[in-house]
């Protein structure tokens, strides 16, 4: 009963129910105090409170963030916790993992749209970019071009503090002229590195410090319309503080932020990065049970 009631209404829906009822039970407990009087004043108002205080429980108990445990104000569309979105109903804590796979495959299409390589022309070799010109076959049959660039990979790493804070950085980024907020990050010394040994050596250089616990949190490929570029993710915690190791071109000031704190930036546009915003989400959704 509890758990159908808990995935009929939204998190916002029951901020507003619970803070609503417990306004309007106090107002209607001090208007019954002061209109009745005697002990049929006194009864009618302990009613009122009572209900009022009923109203609390249902405000802290249906009206929690599914994901972090957050409880809103009803002003509140987004978890100021996590940034999960508050008015979306069912609690995905509560989700057969299972069934929502295969609730997933159902929509997905299994056509083949596989596209063959005829032929690849490389027309800029640069120290960064390679760009290629590739005849391709399309699924059905026909003929097409695509230009596109191939690069030896990245990684970059979310440094979570113990107290749940993020290490990340702010340097200038050329091609769109503003500096931005980010967290570390760099591409591979050569093809084939080892991926979290390059992850390690980032962090260090860029922001001087150094981990004690490395998890793997996924592949970010930023734009797969153009660019084979595949990062992987790193979340970094038991840090410890040391030098940066800067290039003679590197200008990055460091700091920390609140992991809450990046999730609302984030939500709200204010991490324009694109691997930033998904290792962000993705922390804050591992730890959000912890923070």
């Amino acid at each position: 009963m509890y758990k159908k009631l808990r995935n009929s209404i939204s998190p916002h829906t029951g901020a507003i129910i619970g803070w609503g009822g417990m306004f309007a039970a106090i107002i209607i407990a001090i208007i019954v105090a002061l209109a009745t009087g005697g002990e049929g004043g006194r009864v009618g108002y302990i009613i009122a409170i009572a209900t009022a205080a009923a109203f609390v429980v249902f405000w802290f108990v249906f009206g929690r963030c599914y994901e972090c445990g957050h409880v809103p104000r009803p002003v509140e569309l987004y978890c100021a916790g996590c940034g999960a979105k508050l008015t979306k109903e069912g609690s995905r804590k509560d989700a057969d993992p299972e069934k929502d796979a295969a609730n997933l495959a159902e929509v997905i299409s299994d056509r083949d749209l596989t596209e063959t390589q005829a032929s690849s022309e490389e027309i800029f070799d640069g120290k960064v970019l390679h760009v290629f010109r590739d005849q391709i076959l399309l699924p059905d049959g026909r003929g097409a071009e695509r230009e596109l660039i191939r690069h030896v990979g990245a990684v970059c790493v979310i440094p979570v503090t113990e107290d749940g804070n993020v290490i990340v950085e702010r340097q200038y980024r050329y091609p769109i002229a503003q500096p931005v907020i980010e967290i570390p990050a760099g591409k591979l010394d050569y093809p084939g590195e080892d991926r979290l040994e390059a992850a390690k050596r980032e962090l260090r250089e860029e922001t001087g410090y150094t981990a004690d616990r490395w998890t793997d949190i996924g592949l970010y490929y930023g734009a797969p319309a153009f660019s084979d570029e595949k990062i992987t993710i790193y979340m970094a915690q038991g840090l410890h503080r040391g030098e940066q190791e800067l290039d003679e071109d590197e200008f990055i000031d460091v700091f920390e932020v609140p992991l809450t704190k990046l999730v609302k930036m984030v939500v709200v546009g204010e991490i324009v990065d694109g691997k930033t915003q998904v290792a962000v989400l993705k922390a804050a959704q591992i730890l959000g049970a912890r923070l």
